[in-house]
């Protein structure tokens, strides 16, 4: 049985490590997330900040309209990749709780297969003792008797 219980502890530790690679990947996907966020605030104000400048020809208009384009599709392709990240963290989030679960229930048979491992032992032991204690008892009377 204690084989049974090494490899349990074996499979448990790497279930553990999985949780904890997940773990990481999912803060790891939720700081890219918060850095999208960042890059969509920051394109954003830079082009809030464009309309207050006038142009004075044709040509800084075309430029300038020019520039506000190529910013919003930035902003654009920020909110898509932002989505995008926003997806992956909600999978990883499922794979990390189904992970999660599956190492709390082989935790719980593997704590289960050692506390049945220590009533055997228990047990074992205890019907040691009660044969040397029977030995002695028997011993006793059969000098008692003498």
């Amino acid at each position: 049985m204690s084989k049974l219980i090494a490899t349990l502890e074996q499979l448990r530790t790497l279930r553990l490590r999985e949780v904890d690679d997940l773990s990481q990947k999912l803060s790891s996907q939720r700081q890219q997330c918060q850095r999208f966020e960042k890059n969509i605030a920051a394109l954003g104000s830079l082009a809030a900040g464009m309309s207050g400048l006038a142009g004075n020809s044709a040509a800084q208009l075309i430029n300038h309209s020019g520039y506000k384009r190529n910013l919003q599709r930035v902003i654009d392709w920020q909110k898509q990749e932002q989505a995008l990240a926003t997806l992956e963290v909600q999978k990883i989030q499922g794979a990390l709780l189904q992970e999660a679960k599956r190492e709390k229930s082989l935790g719980l048979v593997l704590d289960d297969r050692k506390r049945q491992l220590m009533l055997d032992e228990h047990r074992r032991d205890q019907k040691n003792t009660d044969a040397v204690s029977a030995q002695c008892w028997l011993r006793q009377k059969l000098a008692a008797q003498r």
